[in-house]
């Protein structure tokens, strides 16, 4: 019944149209318009082929044409019935006036049907020139209207707020009209009208939801607030909602916004695309009548946003606003804005928010609730967003505290993108061969961790912490002595993903480039409480320079950079040198834990070279592994290298592995890192 209706209601306005465009060619005739000459035939459309096509439109859309009269009707048909009418909607909707609306109609007609595209070629005088121009729609018959001029048309809501589209150039009369391709299957019924382009979603309004919100208490006054003098008569201010991405911004302005009856439309604009995008924002809160949300991504290339051109082409928007922003556009975006906007900022949650958050989007059937939701509130700093994918990720599973684990740790790893490299857990404590001292200070750093909330917040030790509250180490030590499988042991018993940073991929040569870097990467391990393991960091972290240019200068500020990060860092963090007793004072006095990997003695490198070989492993009777250790004084990874080699070579012999393949395999190793000998006299 309703699809009917509409298709009734647009055919009898395009038969209207029909009309209107007949009026407008018998104003020609009066004009004394003359036919065209055969030179130019087949370049223009003559006089009586003019009055075919409104007769051949007139009969496709409902009747054979009235005689020619002194004048016709320009009142448009409004309703069918109560059904939804796609033209009655925008006319309400846009407030347009009688001549915009039948210059939307003419526009939306040539889309529809070629002929009213011929027919306006002929009286734009010009066979090329199918669209409308703003000199015809605004000359089309209309005795009980005032004319428009081409300039207030254009500042009229049609155009203004993207109804209509404008293109060409030279004089105003002269400019083409045309229908956002988003609108034509709209406007002609041929598309739901709850239809929008991609980029754009509507909710519709939830009147509880801001009170079921997981909001701290000063976040929540700013949104009671806002909301409050929303109700009040006269303009709204814009609000501002500020925080991290996934901190539950969209959410919250659909808490505001609910609260106050009104659906709400967010936009995707991009940065580098605010302009084009903004008319089309326009159109569709005009469309579906409703508040307008713009989430503003900056992409790395998008360079600085114009705020002062975001709030021109914002002018006198007639529905309430509420833009996303980045927390440090806020200050930016805030004082270019003609009326100064309302600021709420989304922090990171605390602890018992984040609990609350868990328990609110875990549904009721994953039990024990309260357990799992503690477990996951300590272990990981997720917000909003971010628990919300994680659960989405588990739900295949079961939603079972494994699969929820696993799942965290999952959104975690897929956060930090490419500037480090999740590590393999493999090894426990009984695989890594130190000195006691080594593994008394590592057994103590994983004490640390796990007492840090007992000795902090209960004993009240956390007042004395003037920055983080996490561990930072430094590994120093020879290749091969087990710095990495030391990281990986703690990182495991410790039940954390273990991340090594590529240095290559953080450190940039742009100015400003290895900043963000370093805040990035350390901003989500701080979210999914990742040990970050800087292997190899001596190329950055070794003696401060002294300055002598602007480079120095330069790496001394990064540098700088990093050991703020680091305290602040509430995880764990670790970085491995070869060199760490050459690392400059001031940087060093920032670790809690030093810890030297010496070169293994005779004792610990039997241990490891009996760890390395598997009892798979076809051995020669002869083997002597502690002969080996006795005379050959190796690093733990040249061990690892070396039996690895040999047993290639025993195997590509066909034989047990042998001391000679062994030996052979150690002096190769020597070789590779430019020793002359590495046995004992």
């Amino acid at each position: 019944m309703g699809d009917s209706d509409a298709q009734s209601h647009l055919r009898a306005e395009l038969l209207r149209c029909a009309e209107l465009l007949g009026g407008r060619l018998r104003q020609h005739r009066h004009r004394g318009k003359s036919p065209g000459s055969e030179q130019v035939q087949g370049f223009v459309i003559e006089d009586g082929e003019a009055e075919g096509l409104v007769a051949e439109l007139a009969a496709r859309w409902g009747r054979t044409p009235d005689p020619p009269l002194p004048g016709i009707s320009a009142t448009p048909v409004i309703a069918y019935g109560g059904a939804f009418l796609p033209l009655r909607h925008a006319i309400r909707q846009f407030d347009l006036h009688s001549v915009e609306y039948d210059a939307l109609l003419l526009a939306l007609a040539i889309e529809l049907d070629g002929t009213f595209g011929r027919l306006v070629a002929y009286l734009n005088d010009h066979v090329g020139r199918t669209r409308p121009t703003l000199g015809l729609a605004l000359g089309l018959p209309d005795a009980d209207l005032a004319p428009l001029s081409p300039l207030a048309f254009i500042e009229r809501p049609a155009v203004r707020d993207g109804l209509l589209e404008i293109e060409g150039d030279g004089p105003a009369p002269g400019w083409s009209l045309l229908v956002p391709r988003d609108l034509v299957l709209r406007l002609a019924g041929e598309a739901l009208p709850d239809a929008m382009p991609a980029g754009f979603r509507s909710f519709p309004p939830v009147p509880d939801l801001l009170d079921r919100l997981v909001l701290g208490t000063e976040v929540r006054n700013g949104l009671v607030a806002w909301t409050a003098s929303a109700r009040n008569p006269g303009t709204v201010r814009p609000l501002i909602l500020a925080g991290l991405p996934g901190a539950g911004r969209t959410t919250a302005a659909r808490g505001v916004t609910g609260a106050l009856g009104w659906k709400l439309l967010v936009a995707e604009l991009s940065a580098d695309q605010i302009t084009d995008r903004l008319r089309a924002a326009r159109r569709e809160a005009s469309w579906h009548d409703a508040a307008l949300l713009l989430r503003i991504t900056t992409p790395d290339a998008a360079g600085t946003i114009d705020w002062h051109m975001l709030w021109q082409g914002l002018a006198d928007l007639r529905h309430p606003l509420l833009i996303v922003s980045e927390q440090s556009h806020v200050e930016a975006l805030a004082a270019a804005a003609p009326l100064e906007p309302a600021v709420v900022t989304l922090p990171e949650p605390s602890l018992a928010e984040r609990a609350a958050l868990w328990r609110a989007l875990l549904p009721s059937c994953a039990a024990p609730l309260d357990a799992v939701a503690d477990q996951l509130a300590a272990r990981f700093r997720f917000n909003a967003g971010r628990i919300a994918r994680a659960v989405r990720r588990a739900e295949p599973a079961g939603l079972t505290p494994d699969a929820l684990m696993l799942a965290c740790r999952e959104v975690g790893a897929a956060a930090m993108g490419p500037l480090a490299q999740k590590l393999p857990l493999p090894y426990a404590w009984d695989d890594l061969i130190v000195p006691p001292p080594v593994r008394e200070e590592l057994e103590l750093a994983c004490v640390w961790v796990r007492q840090q909330r007992q000795v902090l917040d209960h004993w009240g030790l956390g007042h004395r912490v003037a920055m983080g509250r996490g561990l930072t180490m430094l590994f120093g030590g020879p290749p091969g002595t087990g710095k990495t499988m030391a990281a990986q042991v703690l990182a495991g018993a410790l039940a954390l993903d273990l991340y090594r940073v590529d240095l290559s991929r953080v450190v940039n040569k742009y100015i400003g480039e290895t900043e963000k870097n370093l805040s990035r990467l350390f901003d989500e391990a701080q979210a999914s409480g990742a040990v970050l393991f800087f292997d190899e960091a001596d190329a950055m972290f070794g003696k401060r320079s002294e300055v002598k240019d602007a480079h120095d200068r330069y790496a001394n500020l990064e540098i700088g950079y990093l050991l703020q990060r680091m305290e602040e860092y509430e995880g764990v963090t670790i970085l491995a040198s070869n060199r760490a007793r050459d690392m400059d004072e001031a940087f060093t006095r920032r670790f809690q834990f030093i810890i030297d990997f010496p070169m293994p003695d005779e004792a610990h490198r039997l241990k490891i070279w009996q760890g390395m070989v598997p009892a798979e492993t076809k051995r020669d009777g002869a083997l002597d592994l502690a002969a080996l250790a006795k005379r050959f004084e190796t690093s733990g990874g040249e061990i690892k290298n070396a039996v690895l080699a040999a047993a290639f070579i025993a195997a590509g012999a066909q034989v047990p592995l042998a001391t000679e393949h062994l030996i052979r395999a150690i002096r190769r190793e020597f070789r590779k890192a430019g020793r002359l000998s590495g046995e004992r006299g």
